[in-house]
């Protein structure tokens, strides 16, 4: 198929996912209670030493993970082995595909890319640097239904090479003109009107 672009698809790990703050403040706090309780309740030396051994490591782990998270990538905790493609006339999710006269509205959310830092607050232990896989895709289809699927971009400004398919499907009314702007970047409003120009006038709707 010619003039299509695709990425892959996040699909999350079902279940519990361990990250370091919930090993690390367990430990932590455990041992700490531990120690606690054998000191002033159950007079045994040998689960105060475990409980102050295990609040001692738990201190260290803090500030290796503290420290170690504005480098540290954050685990995938999921799979990336499905393909979510982009064509003129469909959009094609693993093996299922859409005819595009099926979609109503095609919506996207793109603020994530691979090794992007992320701010934390105060006292999360967790890596900072992002596996670029937080992106959405949304397709309200004709008969109601919507999808959702997360993908993942490589890299900041990679969503770009989507460019002229996003026309297209602006110029089939699947796109509002002003998401188009938003996922185009087209920001300032000079370039906004510079840009308007560009459209072919007799299907340009605001």
């Amino acid at each position: 198929m010619n003039n299509q672009v695709d990425f892959k698809i996040f699909t999350r790990k079902k279940g519990l996912i361990f990250t370091v703050n919930r090993v690390v403040y367990p430990l932590l706090l455990g041992s700490l209670g531990i120690a606690y309780l054998a000191d002033k309740y159950l007079n045994q030396n040998v689960l105060e030493s475990i409980g102050t051994t295990g609040g001692i490591i738990g201190c260290i782990l803090m500030i290796y993970f503290n420290i170690a998270k504005s480098s540290t990538r954050k685990p995938l905790n999921g799979d990336l082995s499905k393909r979510l493609i982009f064509c003129p006339s469909e959009i094609i999710i693993d093996s299922q595909k859409i005819d595009l006269k099926e979609i109503k509205k095609i919506e996207f959310s793109v603020t994530d890319y691979f090794d992007r830092f992320e701010y934390s607050i105060r006292g999360d232990l967790n890596p900072c640097r992002s596996n670029g896989t937080s992106n959405l895709c949304e397709l309200k289809l004709v008969n109601g239904e919507n999808i959702r699927v997360n993908f993942q971009l490589m890299y900041e400004g990679e969503f770009l090479k989507m460019r002229e398919l996003l026309l297209e499907y602006y110029f089939e009314n699947k796109i509002h003109f002003l998401r188009l702007i938003e996922y185009l970047e087209i920001q300032e409003y000079q370039e906004i009107q510079e840009f308007k120009k560009t459209l072919t006038p007799s299907k340009l709707s605001i």
